[in-house]
């Protein structure tokens, strides 16, 4: 093997399940249809080279996987036996061991798998027992505080992504930060303010940005961060599926007191849940009203280094480039544009916070030649001739 592949048994033995895992579940797809692509070709040749090894024990647990991905049993015995295999030494699998750390090595989508996850609840958690749940108390409209939470929102289901939202917004509610300290604001852009009268009670304050056709995260953020009241020092960009833990907003709002910091990425790593570690996690932070959702108990796919999930920024460093970019439409690459262009601008920083993101069927999409959708958008080239977020840009625009 090469000489940088570790000796481990068990990392190695992981490094081959997250490679098929990934290959063949769909939801590892969904996570991110851009890093699953470009990860392919070193998938397969584990796939190949696990395939070529005289071994029935890996040939069945292959079938089973194949067979059933979210079956987490046959990869728990297949993790196993390939620790056994990876602890001998055989000249037999060196080959699949090399093949499976080099696609660790240069894949941006990985796996996880708690030791105490249990597979689907009983039922899944929907939107209606969220809505049962204590809201809390709303921020007072008068109140001025430093910190201004910005969450972008759209669901034409009513969908997962409602469901999503409620619960993030109710961890938001559970925090121990003192609730005077943070404005959560919600911008639901549509061409209807949809679900207007199930927000409310959650949020601080709701803001509707009329836009038919496709949905446009940038122009949603900005709105958020220009037409909410108060002056707030701290902008805080947050996906509607991310549930936060209780200390999300005091341990980011103490970083902005250390010098020379302007703003940062809260993670590393985002763990993409699937449904049944949704709807324990879900349970586990809002029902038993936990601190954090403990990962033993879930089964994520886990992208490296994304940005653009949840980012905290200085509000004068956030206009000082003048927000995130409006001309990006669709998912695809906006994220990115801002992280640039806030790490060229500004003291940029990355932490290794817990990142859970709650499951929904993916929106992504990508163009015949395999870029993103907005690839065509020059990257740090934002430069606005009109005021950022302005609520009245897309009123009687044609729906694409």
């Amino acid at each position: 093997m090469p000489a940088l592949t570790p000796d481990d048994p068990q990392v190695l033995a992981q490094a081959v399940v997250t490679a098929l895992t990934v290959d063949v579940d769909p939801q590892a797809r969904e996570a991110s249809i851009a890093f699953w692509e470009r990860g392919v070709a070193y998938r397969r040749a584990v796939l190949e080279a696990a395939e070529k090894v005289a071994d029935d024990t890996i040939c069945r647990l292959l079938a089973a996987l194949r067979a059933d991905p979210t079956d987490t049993h046959p990869q728990r015995e297949l993790t196993n036996h390939l620790r056994d295999l990876a602890a001998l030494r055989d000249l037999s699998t060196e080959e699949l061991f090399a093949l499976a750390w080099q696609a660790e090595s240069n894949s941006r989508l990985g796996y996880h798998l708690g030791q105490r996850y249990g597979g689907p609840p009983a039922t899944k958690a929907e939107v209606g027992e969220l809505r049962a749940l204590q809201a809390g108390a709303s921020l007072p409209a008068a109140a001025d505080p430093p910190v201004l939470i910005v969450v972008p929102f759209r669901d034409r289901g009513p969908g997962l992504r409602l469901r999503n939202l409620l619960a993030c917004l109710l961890s938001l509610r559970d925090q121990s930060a003192p609730r005077s300290s943070y404005r959560v604001v919600v911008v639901e852009s549509d061409d209807t303010p949809r679900w207007r009268d199930v927000i409310l009670p959650y949020t601080d304050h709701y803001l509707f940005a009329p836009k038919s056709g496709t949905f446009n995260k940038s122009w949603a953020v900005n709105a958020g961060a220009v037409n909410t009241p108060g002056r707030p020092e701290i902008i805080c960009v947050l996906d509607a599926d991310v549930l936060t833990d209780r200390d999300f907003v005091s341990r980011n709002a103490a970083r902005f007191r250390r010098p020379g910091t302007m703003g940062h990425l809260t993670y590393r790593d985002m763990w993409c849940l699937d449904e049944p570690s949704t709807s324990w996690a879900i349970r586990q932070r809002l029902h038993e009203r936990a601190p954090e959702a403990g990962s033993d108990h879930l089964r994520a796919f886990v992208l490296r280094r994304p940005p653009g999930c949840c980012v905290w920024a200085r509000a004068s460093a956030y206009h000082r480039i003048q927000g995130m970019d409006e001309r990006f439409e669709g998912w695809g690459g906006e994220d990115n544009d801002f992280a640039y262009r806030m790490d060229y601008h500004s003291a940029f920083d990355h932490y290794n916070d817990p990142l859970l993101h709650m499951y929904h069927p993916s929106s992504a999409l990508l163009r015949e030649d395999g870029d993103t959708v907005n690839a065509h958008i020059p990257a740090l080239s934002w430069r606005p001739t009109e005021p950022i977020g302005d609520l009245t840009r897309f009123v009687g625009t044609p729906v694409t």
